[in-house]
């Protein structure tokens, strides 16, 4: 059983990273290119990926860990390690993913304004200035490495 909930859980891991990617691909995409139709599907393309790929893997993430971790015997509260990783998680489910989430809606229908109108409109200049969402993709990309090490090699 434990082999089945460590398969299960690096299957959800990879399921997460490559919705990470997948959103952290387009949003660049769309950020760098002026084309209003390139960023507008862009976009579409980046909220498709969260919502199939990024979120759904986050939470499969976490809660497989928790299963395999329950499995395992661990004390949840008590083993720092679990604790920091346990803060990991949470700061990327409940503070970078919705980041990412509110300002890709955000650029997303000021995109698909702007792309009705023909032209660029102030409210899409004003959340294509907004880098928000690539910096909170940036840093759940960063804790991914961090996450890993604290499961992996289990300081």
């Amino acid at each position: 059983m434990d082999d089945l909930l460590l398969f299960l859980h690096i299957l959800a891991a990879l399921w997460y990273v490559a919705g990470l990617t997948a959103v952290q691909l387009s949003l660049v995409r769309a950020w760098q290119h002026e084309d209003l139709a390139v960023r507008a599907d862009s976009l579409e393309e980046a909220s498709h990926y969260q919502g199939m790929l990024l979120v759904p893997g986050a939470i499969a993430s976490a809660s497989s860990g928790l299963f395999l971790w329950a499995q395992l015997d661990y004390n949840l509260i008590s083993t720092p390690r679990l604790l920091v990783l346990e803060a990991l998680y949470i700061a990327t489910l409940l503070v970078c993913l919705p980041l990412v989430g509110i300002g890709l809606r955000r650029a997303r229908l000021a995109a698909l304004q702007a792309r009705k109108s023909g032209r660029a409109t102030p409210q899409q200049e004003l959340a294509m200035s907004d880098s928000v969402p690539l910096i909170f993709a940036g840093v759940a990309t960063l804790l991914v490495p961090v996450m890993a090490a604290l499961s992996v090699f289990r300081p």
